[in-house]
């Protein structure tokens, strides 16, 4: 027979396990509990979703994002009807356009943009001819930051250090055939979200903003890239 002590023991170990079998259910089951009941409820709330764009059937620059201003002041200069032009034969020909340019830029996250006719690429590629590549580089004396984008643009990256920078394209060639390429609609913005293109804050007009604004309502917490989607007001 067992004495007092023993049974005490057996006692407390019972309890002991119908503790921790109560907080396993708990941690198990409630939380599924809430993640559907949250489901739930989401699923009943209407969500409004906002679009931007510069057509009445919202296919002309459509955007679920409100662009940003444009850091680079002169981008207003090179667009896809009068693009900046350059030639030449060379294996590898660094041109800066100076005169669009950003001065005393901070240190931080960006995101930078630019349209050409032909592929970017990466400047350390073996296979270049026929493409173009765009950067970001330091005119402050002895700055020395030159940030090449690559293939991909809009490209975000660092910039290390404050001061003042400019645009620069690069084209490529055999040093013997001549080559032409266009760049327009260069764009510098803070932040890791590349939006539609428009000029700086000293050189924008009220004709550069979305002339349209859609909206449409459902349930999901994702807005849909499909313009069609959106019912198209004209902005006030």
């Amino acid at each position: 027979m067992l004495d007092d002590s023993s049974n005490r023991l057996i006692w407390i170990a019972v309890g002991l396990a119908l503790i921790f079998g109560m907080f396993e259910t708990y941690n198990g089951t409630i939380p599924k509990i809430i993640e559907s009941v949250t489901s739930t409820t989401q699923a009943t709330i209407p969500v409004e979703h906002t679009a931007y764009a510069y057509s009445a059937d919202g296919t002309d620059r459509f955007s679920t994002v409100y662009p940003n201003l444009n850091l680079l002041s002169g981008s207003t200069k090179y667009t896809k009807d009068s693009p900046k032009i350059v030639t030449s034969n060379k294996s590898d020909n660094d041109f800066h356009i100076n005169d669009v340019y950003v001065k005393n830029l901070k240190a931080g996250t960006y995101t930078m943009s630019g349209e050409a006719d032909a592929p970017w690429c990466d400047h350390s590629s073996t296979d270049r001819q026929e493409k173009v590549g765009l950067w970001l580089v330091s005119t402050t004396p002895n700055l020395d930051v030159n940030i090449n984008l690559g293939k991909t643009v809009p490209k975000t990256f660092n910039v290390p250090k404050d001061g003042d920078y400019e645009v620069r394209v690069n084209t490529y060639s055999d040093d013997s055939t001549l080559v032409t390429h266009k760049f327009w609609n260069f764009k510098l913005e803070q932040g890791s979200t590349a939006t539609t293109w428009m000029p700086s804050g000293s050189e924008v007009k009220d004709s550069d903003y979305p002339t349209f604004v859609g909206t449409y309502t459902d349930h999901s917490l994702s807005a849909s890239n499909d313009p069609t989607k959106y019912t198209w007001k004209e902005r006030n």
